[in-house]
């Protein structure tokens, strides 16, 4: 197996780089609108990445050439957003993804400048938190007066894989395989999930290995679920895969899957109860109340404290070393 990069941004372009794969997320996720206006022909994979070099480990893109039916060509570029929970500061990353892509696309001479292609962004969320993120740059901009609002672009097409039916994702079945396994889904689907993608291709083994990497996995579980529902190939792929992810050091979730489950099980439940409690007391918590509640001991310590402590601070006073 090759080196191991991100699992989410491995499976992300193993979904989108087949261009048969990239023209059905096209007519699936584009607005009718823009849908009608491309050609037949299917998307063009550019190579490259344009994300910030300090967000490449939660923010995958992939840009593709479209043919449009007037004869001219247009982008299409997809940043797949990989956190649990939505960046404010999006809207401004893409404008500047964008600028980099128009800035490449120029080059040194200046004859290109005077007729850019247009560049179509979609916004691909999987998170676990609801999107609260601005719908374009303009809503970020502190003014009322639209000739004070100077844009670089104007917004994004966003597809929250999370809040969609599953019938939505996607009419491909294995880019709707692909989808499942990044909502975290992969192993109540599983038979779908077998069924859509043949044996022995690549993204069903991209497949199988974002769901070790990622999921918390007990191991003897899924190859007893494997093996009951007749998937004896996953089973035998599942070993090579994990054997390989050991010897690679990406076994956190592996060879102490069902312990950890446990322990993070609890711990999101204990997190959820203290949630629940202080905003009952206080009101609306800050955004950064999970960084603030991320171990079992800190959550106990809160909960300890969250029922007579006059305010939030007093709360998180408590788990503090003295």
């Amino acid at each position: 197996m090759a080196e191991l990069h991100n699992p989410h941004d491995t499976l992300f372009r193993a979904l989108l780089s087949d261009p048969g794969r990239a023209r059905d997320f096209l007519r699936d996720h584009l607005p009718n609108t823009i849908a009608g206006q491309l050609a037949d022909a299917p998307p063009g994979i550019v190579e490259g990445s344009f994300v910030d070099e300090a967000l490449v480990g939660s923010q995958s893109d992939l840009l593709m050439k479209v043919a449009l039916a007037s004869g001219t060509d247009a982008f299409v570029y997809v940043l797949a957003e990989h956190k649990s929970a939505p960046d404010p500061a999006l809207p401004l990353q893409l404008a500047s993804y964008m600028v980099r892509i128009w800035k490449r696309y120029a080059g040194t001479g200046t004859a290109r400048l005077r007729a850019l292609p247009p560049i179509i962004p979609v916004v691909v969320y999987h998170g676990a938190e609801p999107w609260t993120v601005p719908d374009s740059l303009r809503d970020m901009i502190a003014t009322d007066d639209p000739d004070l609002a100077f844009l670089p672009g104007a917004g994004y097409i966003l597809r929250n894989l999370r809040a969609m039916e599953i019938d939505a994702l996607s009419r491909n079945a294995a880019l709707r395989a692909g989808f499942i396994t990044l909502r975290r889904e992969a192993l109540a689907f599983l038979a779908e999930i077998a069924g859509s993608l043949p044996e022995g291709t690549d993204l069903r083994r991209q497949v199988l290995e974002y769901v070790l990497r990622v999921y918390n996995v007990d191991m003897d579980a899924l190859r007893a679920t494997l093996r009951t529902g007749g998937h004896n190939e996953l089973e035998a792929l599942m070993g090579t895969i994990a054997e390989t992810l050991l010897e690679q050091g990406e076994a956190r979730g592996l060879a102490r899957g069902e312990e950890m489950g446990k322990v993070e099980g609890r711990a999101e439940a204990l997190a959820e109860t203290l949630r629940r409690q202080l905003e009952r007391r206080f009101g609306p918590l800050p955004r950064d109340i999970g960084a603030r509640i991320a171990t079992v001991d800190r959550i106990e310590a809160c909960l300890d404290a969250v029922l007579d402590a006059p305010d939030l601070a007093t709360v998180f006073a408590q788990d503090r070393p003295h």
